[in-house]
């Protein structure tokens, strides 16, 4: 998985400070640690954060639901997953309303810090992601594809062959390379020179080649390969 750049907004120094310890013995980064509202604006103006990590009670007289509901009116907010000791039931109310991405109560386990943390950061990425839709002509017919059902794309001299999940082959004059730019998919790379494939299909790989899920094996360009391994361990942490 990618490194997490995540701000800390809790008003119990220790608890912030035992946060931080374990989100760094993860492998991911601290932007700030931030005592009330004010300065949770500061820190989120300053260093744009992969994800938040909330206190619903706060030092000052505004909350961590305040500075949730400042986030829903910014373009493109991030995740934030709430911390509390709290028991009373209207306040939670309040707090879902909001719709965080997870909930910690106090006291934490660093296990469940890095669970509720690393799949909040997905979910919020998975909503995010738009589904490319491409026309595509094989000469006779055209076709609508959801570029993230593509399973793989072959090279076939001056053609190339679509691979789809549904086991559907589409034919067309055109390069792999004219393909990418078309689909304009984060999910599809070049992985050899004869080969696109879907990085959300693949089940394994190793250091020469890729297994879709189907169980086809699609070999990893060498000149390309450090590349192509990093890419692979960042969809797939």
């Amino acid at each position: 998985m990618k490194t997490l750049q995540i701000l800390i907004v809790e008003d119990e120094v220790l608890i912030a400070e035992f946060i931080k310890l374990n989100i760094l013995e993860r492998g991911h980064q601290v932007t700030n640690i931030a005592l009330s509202f004010d300065e949770a604006l500061e820190a989120f103006h300053l260093r744009r954060p992969d994800l938040i990590l909330l206190d619903i009670r706060l030092y000052g007289l505004k909350s961590g639901i305040d500075f949730a509901a400042y986030l829903s009116e910014q373009k493109k907010p991030p995740p934030y997953i709430y911390l509390t000791s709290q028991y009373d039931q209207r306040i939670l109310s309040q707090a879902l309303e909001t719709n965080p991405y997870g909930y910690l109560t106090k006291p934490i386990r660093k296990e469940t810090l890095w669970t509720t943390v690393e799949s909040a950061y997905h979910l919020h990425q998975a909503s995010q992601v738009v589904q490319p839709v491409i026309t595509i002509q094989d000469g006779k017919n055209n076709y609508n594809i959801n570029a993230n059902e593509i399973l793989y794309i072959q090279s076939d001299h001056i053609y190339a062959n679509i691979i789809t999940i549904h086991d559907q082959k589409i034919t067309v004059r055109k390069s792999l390379q004219q393909l990418l730019n078309l689909c304009v998919s984060d999910f599809l790379f070049v992985c050899h020179r004869s080969f696109i494939v879907n990085v959300t299909h693949i089940s394994e790989w190793n250091n020469n080649e890729i297994i879709l899920k189907n169980n086809l094996t699609i070999p990893i360009s060498r000149s390309r390969r450090d590349e192509i391994l990093l890419k692979l361990k960042d969809f797939n942490p």
